[in-house]
């Protein structure tokens, strides 16, 4: 069966998270919506994602893929016919055939999120719903000093919803962990994470806590010690959806899918 590779751009706001949900507005049932009107003759299986985001969580380069009894003769067209569909909110950013043997989530070796912070004494209103308006005082290098310790094979049970992971493993690799200020905006910073897993409210909770840490709300705990500690309790707070962003997933074994996050000029 021919499979092919879409990479997803969606508003959070909009929908109830990713996953299908009865009575509930949901990107993969809005692409489903689409994919059995465009391909009727040609339904789709199944549409499997690299993530699943929840209610207000934005996407700037989501991966999923499905596989069809026959081939798509023109990808262009599809993407056209599925935006036209899909309404407000969501748009197929690109779209390739990938091996058979490719699955968006089994196949995928990191993911990458942003999330975004607003720090100003007055709101921004454009970005109300895009990023997190922080209004007190943050030492934002006492936030940076803290970055190195998230690096590396950790238990991260203390940056995860506690509900969401019992009797599950909590190790995860950080690869890369960054402090953004943005260029245009002084007041815009963003934490980028990029790992080979991400548990339930795990880049929010880990945010969340160094936030805690830059405002001085703690003398003597950090990063580390609360690592040590694998509870819940002891980590900061659990920032909002809507600052937190998909930008893109990782995939070692199938370098195709870089084409998926190039540029498409008219």
């Amino acid at each position: 069966m021919p499979n092919y590779a879409l990479v997803v751009e969606y508003d959070g706001a909009l929908f109830y998270g990713w996953q299908k949900q009865k009575k509930l507005k949901t990107v993969q049932g809005t692409l489903d919506e689409a994919l059995a009107v465009v391909l009727r003759r040609n339904p789709p299986s199944r549409i499997f994602v690299a993530g699943r985001t929840d209610t207000g969580v934005h996407s700037l380069g989501m991966v999923c893929n499905f596989r069809t009894l026959e081939p798509i003769p023109n990808l262009h067209k599809l993407i056209v016919s599925i935006n036209a569909l899909s309404g407000k909110g969501v748009s197929i950013r690109n779209a390739i055939e990938v091996p058979n043997e490719f699955h968006s989530r089994f196949s995928c070796d990191a993911r990458e999120y942003v999330y975004q912070i607003y720090h100003g004494k007055y709101e921004n209103p454009l970005l109300k719903n895009r990023a997190y308006w922080l209004k007190f005082k943050v030492d934002w290098e006492k936030v940076e000093k803290e970055l190195p310790t998230l690096l590396g094979e950790k238990d991260f049970s203390s940056f995860a919803k506690a509900t969401s992971i019992r009797g599950k493993k909590t190790v995860r690799k950080i690869l890369s962990v960054n402090l953004e200020k943005d260029n245009f905006n002084g007041n815009l910073f963003r934490v980028r994470i990029r790992a080979n897993g991400f548990m339930h409210n795990m880049v929010r909770i880990t945010v969340g806590t160094l936030l805690d840490i830059g405002k001085g709300r703690w003398e003597s705990r950090s990063i580390e010690s609360i690592l040590e500690e694998e509870d819940r309790r002891k980590a900061g707070m659990t920032l909002p959806p809507y600052g937190l962003y998909f930008v893109r997933a990782y995939y070692e074994k199938f370098p195709e899918i870089n084409e998926l996050y190039k540029p498409v000029l008219p």
